[in-house]
């Protein structure tokens, strides 16, 4: 005598597969961010100079523009000089938190202040840029994670009920 197996709806072990790949790939993608992050540290540095750069030297002073450079480090100021373009002595300023301000009591409106500083490089803004596309991918496994898991029990209740019933006497 031969059984005839009819197996209706899905099964609990169905998902194994789908649930098992979700989590590779979201180690893959935490191991790739933590690759990059690593990476971008450890760039040489560039070496890099602006020549007459505008803006105020006031007690506010004013943020180095480059200053949001990939990382950015090691400013320091080679000359400043009024609008007139008249030199501002050394002691008149001072550089604080890539930030150029005034000493004293004068202000200079419309300064051109020239600095040297190091950043990671083109190389480094590649970096950055494929760590903030990467770091958008985790949302997304867990959304379809949480899809995958509906998915599931929904199909099991529903197996259960529609198919659930015993057939005969």
């Amino acid at each position: 005598m031969s059984y005839k197996i009819n197996k209706k709806g899905i099964q609990l072990q169905e998902g194994f597969g789908a649930v098992l790949t979700l989590v590779l790939v979201a180690v893959l993608i935490i191991v790739g961010i933590v690759l990059f992050v690593n990476l971008q540290a450890s760039l040489p540095p560039v070496s890099a100079s602006i020549i007459n750069e505008t803006g105020d030297i006031s007690t506010t002073g004013h943020l180095l523009t480059n200053s949001t450079d990939c990382n950015f480090a090691s400013p320091s100021i080679t000359q400043a000089l009024t609008s007139g373009g008249s030199l501002i002595p050394s002691a008149n300023y001072t550089l604080v938190s890539n930030t150029i301000v005034n000493s004293t009591a004068t202000a200079y409106s419309n300064a051109l202040i020239s600095y040297s500083y190091t950043n990671g490089g083109s190389a480094c803004t590649a970096t950055v840029g494929m760590i903030t596309n990467f770091s958008s991918y985790p949302t997304l496994v867990g959304l379809i994670g949480t899809i995958i898991f509906l998915g599931l029990v929904i199909g099991i209740l529903v197996a259960s009920f529609v198919f659930g019933g015993k057939g005969g006497a």
